[in-house]
């Protein structure tokens, strides 16, 4: 009898380990076919049937539609440049053009993938169209919850916050596959004490 306790202790044991360890990896972003650029991370592959199991388990778990490899890409941001979580009452400056694409739209949304939105009808997000540029210099664009010059990407509350970057019709992946791209920098200018 004590044999048989030991054996579903291990096997207990090791389903809850193998069980938190797939969580962890699915909730963290940690997929095998993860592209990084700065702090921005895509998954290409995620809309494909080639894609590997951990990504089609957080696709799955998010129950977002992804886009296919024809369609375009979406990178998101967590944190900083520096590695700090964003954070919706601080400002933030990002600098440099989004990779070539027919059309971007950038996005605001809260840890469960939901735009933020600062009235019930508006949801704040920048596409392509919407930017100010000035020729031969990097766009800029706010991200706060202050007004700011120029390009500005309202955020709302105080509560942690991604960053979503979708790229419709982009030669980042392609018939040559995948390359590595050069994403917006994302610089910390202020948060309240």
């Amino acid at each position: 009898m004590l044999r048989i306790i030991q054996i579903i202790i291990v096997v207990v044991g090791g389903l809850g380990l193998g069980g938190a360890a797939s969580w962890y990896s699915i909730q963290e972003n940690h997929g095998f076919g993860a592209l990084n650029a700065g702090a921005w991370i895509a998954w290409p592959l995620a809309g494909d049937t080639q894609a590997d199991p951990y990504t089609k388990a957080k696709v799955a778990a998010e129950g977002e539609i992804p886009l296919g490899a024809a369609e375009g890409i979406t990178f998101y941001a967590r944190t900083d440049d520096a590695g700090r979580p964003l954070r919706a009452d601080c400002r933030y400056r990002l600098r440099g053009s989004p990779p070539r694409s027919r059309y971007w739209t950038l996005t605001a949304v809260d840890l469960q993938g939901r735009p933020l939105q600062f009235d019930d009808t508006v949801v704040n997000r920048l596409t392509s169209n919407d930017v100010f540029r000035v020729a031969g210099q990097d766009l800029v664009i706010g991200v706060a919850p202050q007004l700011t010059a120029g390009n500005w990407l309202k955020t709302v509350g105080s509560a942690p916050f991604h960053l979503v970057l979708n790229l419709y019709d982009t030669p980042i992946t392609g018939a040559q596959g995948i390359v590595d791209p050069q994403m917006p920098a994302i610089a910390l200018l202020e948060c309240p004490a």
